[in-house]
C-alpha cells in the first residue's frame, strides 16, 4: 500500500495477473489506469486544487481520441489501449460525481 491509498474512499483491488497473449482485455491494466486517475483526483483535491469541469472533459477527450487510434491499430507510444479506457472510464465517473454533488447542493 503506498501514500495515495488513504485518500480514496475505498481503493480498489488491482488483478494480479494479465491476459497480454490472449485477446481478452487486459483487465489489470485497466484497473491500474481506472486506480491512476482516481488516485491523482484524490491528490490534487486533497492539496487544494479543484480541476474544473472543463479541465475534465478536455482531458477525458485527449484520452478517448488516443484510446481510438490506439484501438484503430495505430501505434501509440506509452499506456496499453486497456489502461487508456480504464482513465477515461475514471474522468467519466469523475464528472458523474460531481454532477450528482453540484446538483444535489442547488
Amino acid at each position: 500500500m503506498d501514500d495515495f491509498e488513504g485518500l480514496l474512499p475505498h481503493p480498489p483491488q488491482t488483478p494480479a495477473t494479465t491476459s497480454e497473449t490472449s485477446g481478452a482485455p487486459d483487465e489489470a491494466a485497466y484497473q491500474v489506469g481506472f486506480t491512476r486517475t482516481l488516485r491523482e483526483f484524490a491528490l490534487a483535491t486533497a492539496h487544494g486544487f479543484t480541476p474544473t469541469e472543463r479541465q475534465l472533459v478536455l482531458a477525458l477527450t485527449q484520452t478517448v481520441r488516443v484510446y481510438s487510434a490506439a484501438r484503430s491499430g495505430k501505434y501509440v507510444s506509452g499506456q496499453r489501449p486497456d489502461w487508456l479506457r480504464g482513465r477515461a472510464d475514471a474522468l467519466r465517473e469523475i464528472i458523474r460525481r460531481r454532477g450528482d454533488t453540484q446538483s444535489s447542493g442547488l
